[in-house]
């Protein structure tokens, strides 16, 4: 994966907020936590003809208290859908003392949702550095 550097940097990182983009609407996110992990494939597969995946991907755990966003997961989630939506999650990052833009495409996995906030488990596509 390309830059993927930065998001390995941004895995030790805590505090991490930004702005999840779905289409043309924006929800603030309060808090991001990214992990690498294993995927249970044994092989490298194309997931629904959209993206590749391997053994291992980047994670995202992202919760937001704009629950508005509750009547759009049925339709970003993978699964059953075929025609699911690139979720844009975008913050800010210093590395090596620069401020670099990012924004992760994912892809919704699940989500939990109370009566106060949404947790939203993405999986990462690619990368992206403005």
């Amino acid at each position: 994966m390309e830059n993927e550097n930065i998001l390995a940097n941004m895995t030790r990182m805590s505090n991490l907020t930004g702005i999840l983009s779905v289409e043309e609407k924006s929800y603030q996110i309060q808090s991001i936590f990214i992990a690498k992990s294993t995927i249970p494939v044994r092989k490298p597969t194309t997931r629904g003809g959209v993206y590749f995946t391997d053994t291992t991907a980047y994670k995202v755990k992202a919760t937001t208290y704009d629950l508005s966003i509750i009547p759009q997961m049925p339709r970003l989630m993978l699964g059953p859908n075929t025609d699911f939506v690139p979720i844009l999650l975008k913050t800010a990052v210093s590395v090596n003392d620069k401020e670099n833009h990012v924004t992760l495409v994912t892809h919704l996995t699940n989500a939990v949702n109370t009566k106060e906030k949404v947790e939203l488990n993405l999986i990462v596509d690619k990368i992206e550095l403005k």
